[in-house]
C-alpha cells in the first residue's frame, strides 16, 4: 500500500545507516506526533509499508557527479493510493526528510540545503493489487480496520466519518463531540478536516 524508495549515492551511507533509515521510513510511528498517535491503527498502517534502498553506480546532480565521500544528495519516492496523495503529502514530506536528517549525521543540512527531495506519487485508483486482485483505496481502508471489526459490532469502535477507518473507542482515541454525538478519528488531521467541514 505504501512503497518507499530511497535513492542514495553509492557509499554515502554505511550498511548500518541504510538499515536504520529503511526502518525509520518503514515505520511512521516515530514521526507521528503523540497527540495524533493511536497504537493499533499505527501498527496496522505500518504493516502495509515496503521500503527499498537503491545505490546507483552513477549519480549526477547539478551537472556534477556525486563522488563517494563527497556531499551527498538523496531522493525519497513514496507511492501512495492516488486518492490519498494530496492529503498525505505534507506529512510524508516532513516524515521522510526527518528520517534522513536523523541518520545522515548532519541533522540541520536537509533543512538548510535542498539535498533531500521527496516525491509523493499517487498510484491511480485500481493500480494496486493485493491478494491477487485489485485493491482500491476503499478496500485498503477496510483492511486497516479488520482488527477492529468485532469492536465495531460491539459498539467499542466507530468509523472515522472522514476516511472510514475503524477507530477503537479507548483512551488513545482522537474524538470530537458534535451535538451530543462522539466521533472518533484515525488521526488529528481527519478530525480537523471534519471540524472544518462543519464550519
Amino acid at each position: 500500500m505504501m512503497f518507499v524508495e530511497l535513492f542514495a549515492p553509492k557509499g554515502s551511507l554505511s550498511a548500518d545507516q541504510r538499515r536504520q533509515v529503511a526502518e525509520l521510513l518503514g515505520s511512521p510511528r516515530e514521526f507521528v506526533p503523540e497527540a495524533e498517535r493511536h497504537a493499533g491503527i499505527t501498527e496496522v498502517f505500518g504493516s502495509l509499508f515496503h521500503v527499498v534502498v537503491h545505490e546507483p553506480e552513477v549519480w549526477v546532480a547539478g551537472g556534477q557527479v556525486l563522488e563517494p565521500g563527497g556531499p551527498a544528495q538523496y531522493v525519497v519516492r513514496v507511492h501512495v493510493p492516488g486518492p490519498w496523495r494530496k492529503e498525505m503529502s505534507e506529512f510524508v514530506i516532513s516524515w521522510a526528510t526527518k528520517a534522513l536528517a536523523t541518520v545522515i549525521g548532519d541533522a540541520a543540512r536537509p533543512y538548510q540545503e535542498p539535498v533531500v527531495q521527496v516525491h509523493v506519487l499517487g498510484v491511480p485508483e485500481g493500480g494496486i493489487g493485493l491478494l491477487g486482485e485489485v485493491a482500491r483505496s476503499a478496500r485498503i481502508v477496510e483492511m486497516m480496520g479488520e482488527p477492529y471489526r468485532a469492536d465495531l459490532a460491539a459498539g467499542r469502535a466507530v468509523e472515522d466519518p472522514l476516511c472510514g477507518v475503524i477507530v477503537p473507542l479507548d483512551d488513545a482515541a482522537i474524538t470530537l463531540e458534535v451535538d451530543g454525538q462522539v466521533h472518533a478519528f484515525c488521526c488529528a488531521g481527519c478530525r480537523d478536516q471534519f471540524a472544518a467541514k462543519l464550519g
